[in-house]
């Protein structure tokens, strides 16, 4: 499964015309932005804006990104809808019915969320010199952006730029399901569970992509803006 999916990294890597990230080692450090996507979502790992270049991220600046993006409000609202999306289609990990259950697996999917931060945003992003933001294409036909939010999934930019196999995902991926199979009941875990959960982390990864793709609030606000200056710019025209 991993293999395939670095085989896929790298097959979609060579498709993609723009092989470098807005990425730039000569410019000095800078705090993680405050972004968000729909105001309820943290938006640390996004580089909101396509045309601007960002200074690199240094490794302890990886660590609290992870730190953020667990204790942000948002952490606890993801690990809830989780739980009621697995109890709706039986998926994940099964407790018993009831109140008590439904706490188990909220707190499952809560441990489960953090350990996912922690090893795609924080320690496999240190470890192979990946910069694990999700940088937003911002613009084009809504097909091309959509293709650029699953490949975001698959190929990441080194620290420096260059495009690379997203170890991040690749690996983190694998590390917090391996991890999260550590604590749970026996008759939940299995190789067909542990590629389920794995698979889950993808299309959740996916899905927050587009979110951040087509929800950026700092893009709806250069929106608002072009839209305020076009029309003062009327209506100074069409003043007497």
């Amino acid at each position: 499964m991993f293999v395939l999916c670095v085989f896929l990294a790298c097959s979609l890597g060579l498709h993609i015309a723009s092989a470098q990230a807005r990425i730039d080692p000569s410019l000095p450090e800078e705090p993680i932005p405050h972004n968000r996507a729909l105001i309820l979502f943290a938006g640390y790992d996004t580089v909101h804006d396509p045309d601007s270049a960002v200074p690199p991220l240094r490794a302890w600046q990886k660590f609290e990104l992870a730190y953020r993006s667990t204790i942000d409000l948002s952490s606890p609202i993801r690990a809830g809808v989780t739980t009621l999306f697995d109890r709706s289609l039986g998926l994940g990990p099964f407790y018993a019915p009831g109140g008590r259950g439904f706490a188990q697996l909220y707190g499952y999917n809560a441990a489960n969320l953090a350990s996912t931060f922690l090893f795609a945003q924080a320690v496999v992003p240190s470890v192979f010199h990946q910069d694990p933001r999700y940088f937003r294409k911002g613009s084009g036909p809504a097909k091309s952006r959509i293709w650029w939010a699953l490949r975001s999934e698959f190929v990441g930019f080194s620290d420096r730029g260059p495009q690379m196999p997203n170890y991040a995902v690749l690996v983190g991926y694998a590390l917090s399901t391996a991890l999260a199979d550590a604590y749970l009941p026996a008759h939940n875990v299995s190789v067909g569970k542990s590629f389920e959960g794995y698979g889950i982390k993808f299309g959740t990864g996916f899905g927050f992509n587009l979110l951040h793709e087509y929800g950026a609030v700092a893009r709806v606000k250069k929106i608002i803006q072009q839209q305020t200056d076009k029309l003062t710019q009327q209506n100074n025209s069409s003043a007497p």
